[in-house]
């Protein structure tokens, strides 16, 4: 753990009296970077509460008060918004707290190990992204809440590896990347090179049955799979750093694997109409001999 990390945990612990002092708190606990432990001097403080009934934002202002906080703001944040995200500064540093309601996160754990939920909002997998916080939280008050929450997510479903996967099954004719690199296309062939990495981890989240935490943190996440293409970020780093032609070959090369991990990993799931489509090559027009 570094040590911005073990200073925002020891933050943490001066904060969340003031909130779970109230008899309507259930719980509460640190998650993203500071839990991960791999804070460094950009990262924020980020809390979790969970409340029996979610309170007004005059009662959350008044006990972000009672620490000292400066600059509170609050907006309505979450699911279907049925949630306040909290956000002010504690010596000079910015501290978000979300606040739910224990019945939301309650349904939130069967939506994604019962229902197997892959929705997403924008780029983030956000029932996955509250699975993956309560799986790693540091927990500062209601630990038998949260490892009942935790012991819902484990293990992983199955069912919810292959949804994962099916959903990213939409690479387009990989052809089109080397059209473009020929080109010298360069910002449509980075925007492009974006999305497929992005469905890239997406798969790797799901076949390593990790709840998809988000693209913070790449690195760390990546660490944690034991089932990727090898020096999988290595790789990543020289699509985005080398020159065009050698980013293209090798990220063709990452898919490719990542399609025979698949077939490995979950045979159930047919890949022959992807790989058709993938490898499908653009019509050419010659210019005739007598031109």
């Amino acid at each position: 753990m570094t040590e911005h990390s073990a200073w925002r945990i020891s933050l943490a612990n001066k904060i969340a009296p003031a909130f779970t002092t109230n008899p309507k708190i259930e719980a509460c606990f640190v998650f993203g970077s500071a839990a991960l432990g791999v804070s460094d001097q950009y990262s924020d403080l980020e809390l979790a509460f969970i409340w029996s009934q979610l309170p007004s934002a005059e009662a959350l202002q008044a006990a972000a008060q009672r620490v000292g906080a400066t600059k509170w703001e609050i907006e309505p944040y979450g699911v279907a918004q049925q949630a306040w995200l909290e956000q002010f500064y504690m010596y000079g540093m910015k501290v978000e707290a979300g606040h739910w309601a224990r019945e939301t996160i309650d349904n939130i754990v069967i939506d994604v190990v019962e229902r197997y939920d892959v929705s997403k909002t924008g780029l983030l997998f956000e029932k996955q992204a509250i699975a993956s916080h309560l799986q790693r939280a540091v927990v500062l008050y209601g630990e038998d809440l949260i490892n009942q929450w935790q012991a819902q997510l484990s293990p992983y479903p199955e069912e919810l590896a292959i949804a994962m996967v099916q959903k990213q099954l939409k690479f387009r004719p990989f052809d089109g990347q080397h059209i473009l690199t020929e080109r010298l296309e360069i910002p449509m062939l980075y925007e492009n090179n974006c999305a497929i990495t992005r469905w890239l981890l997406n798969i790797l989240f799901g076949i390593n049955r990790i709840y998809h935490p988000g693209f913070k943190w790449t690195r760390y996440f990546v660490g944690e799979m034991p089932i990727k293409p090898p020096d999988f970020f290595a790789r990543l780093e020289r699509v985005f750093q080398s020159d065009a032609a050698t980013a293209t070959y090798e990220l063709r090369k990452l898919v490719e694997e990542t399609f025979d991990l698949v077939e490995h990993c979950l045979p159930q799931i047919d890949l022959q109409q992807q790989r058709e489509t993938y490898n499908r090559l653009y019509l050419r027009w010659e210019l005739p001999a007598d031109r």
